[in-house]
């Protein structure tokens, strides 16, 4: 089983696209994005509850941003911070984060801040950023697509992007994900099925096993009999 997260889906996408293999490449962390790291830390503490004032006052640019933050925490919910959603697709692990998830009786809202200047709307919307997040809110939930919505707000110029979704929306995006996929998709069909003469783990050595992430969630949950009613 891979782990795959919006980033690593979007340079599958590219490479598959391209036909060519680049290695990942990596810059220098920049100052911005250190204050940037900070702003995410002091948004987590005051989720948890905890003193920010001194911090903010020592650093008047992350008190701006969260000052811009701050009316949509107030919108009413259940609120889950820092939040990661997982869902296990044909044997493979897609996941993204959240900085606040607010759960309401008939609708949920993803969001995320950042303190980036606005990229292209349609860009962004069409990004595996954003249609991975809203498809893990919608397979994560009982709601229909259209109750589901992210939204990304950018505390450096004020700017607020919504994305909604549907079921059309919803599909399209299965059918994306299936192909950035296709070649890890088949290396699990190609892998060699075992036979009935195999051996078989006990419940409690599959849970092990899962733990300790050597078998898949669907390998764990098939390890566990059935209890007749």
């Amino acid at each position: 089983m891979n782990r795959f997260n919006p980033s690593l889906l979007e340079k599958l996408e590219w490479e598959n696209k391209n036909s060519s293999k680049n290695n990942i490449r990596t810059t220098p962390i920049s100052q911005g994005e250190k204050l940037g790291g900070e702003f995410h830390l002091i948004m987590q503490q005051i989720g948890l509850g905890l003193p920010v004032e001194l911090f903010l006052k020592a650093y008047p640019q992350i008190d701006k941003w969260v000052e811009a933050a701050k009316p949509f925490l107030d919108i009413p919910g259940s609120k889950q911070w820092n939040a990661e959603a997982q869902y296990l697709y044909k044997s493979q692990l897609v996941y993204a984060n959240y900085d606040l998830i607010i759960h309401q009786e008939k609708q949920i809202i993803g969001l995320d801040w950042t303190i980036q200047k606005p990229s292209n709307f349609q860009l962004l919307e069409n990004s595996f950023y954003t249609q991975l997040r809203l498809f893990l809110l919608h397979e994560r939930t009982q709601l229909s697509a259209e109750d589901i919505s992210l939204v990304y707000l950018f505390v450096n110029t004020g700017d607020v992007y919504q994305f909604t979704y549907s079921q059309e929306k919803h599909l399209a995006f299965k059918e994306r994900l299936e192909a950035t996929l296709l070649a890890f998709l088949a290396e699990v069909e190609d892998f060699p099925k075992e036979t009935s003469s195999s051996y078989t783990l006990t419940p409690q050595e599959a849970h092990d096993k899962w733990f300790a992430k050597e078998i898949s969630t669907e390998e764990y949950l098939a390890a566990i009999p059935e209890v007749e009613l």
